[in-house]
């Protein structure tokens, strides 16, 4: 939402994640009648615009975890988990 309540992004992510262009075009189309919808729904001054994007956290995470498994950052890790150990801090 912005601040002043008067547009809000829904982040989607079709099942799993086929079509997404299609979708995303349904719903773009759609954003008038579920504003609509909205509305009815919500006790605001004003319905927000709705405006559609695809959520791609899900592919953001794949990433980080694959980054994660590489075998120069696993070294990395233990090492820096192993020099913690060695303070005594238990950081």
């Amino acid at each position: 939402m912005s601040p002043d309540l008067r547009n809000a992004t829904a982040f989607v992510m079709p099942l799993a994640g086929t079509n997404a262009a299609e979708v995303l075009t349904a719903l773009r189309r759609s954003a008038t009648f579920l504003k609509g919808l909205v509305a009815r729904e919500v006790q605001l001054r004003n319905a927000p615009n709705l405006v559609f994007a695809l959520d791609d956290s899900f592919d953001q995470a794949d990433r980080i975890a694959a980054l994660l498994a590489r075998p120069e950052v696993a070294r990395d890790l233990q090492r820096q988990a192993g020099n913690d150990e060695d303070r005594g801090d238990g950081e």
